[in-house]
């Protein structure tokens, strides 16, 4: 998730929260429209590239973790 077009479900304008603030656990439906109509139900801290930014939220930028090793 290094690439900055990746965010987390909680500052995202789709995330169907009931707080200005939820936390990492909660658990909302996904409401951009490509995607509502399967009727996803995502957590907080979930991320994907359809991700759009609340109003004055910014893009988190994470660092992808390394490949595990077998």
């Amino acid at each position: 998730m290094a690439d900055a077009s990746w965010g987390n479900c909680k500052s995202c304008r789709f995330f169907a929260g009931n707080s200005d603030e939820p936390s990492d656990n909660d658990v909302q439906s996904c409401n951009q429209s490509e995607l509502k109509k399967f009727a996803l139900l995502v957590s907080a801290d979930s991320g994907c590239n359809a991700y759009e930014a609340q109003v004055g939220e910014s893009v988190p930028i994470g660092v992808e973790p390394a490949p595990a090793m077998h």
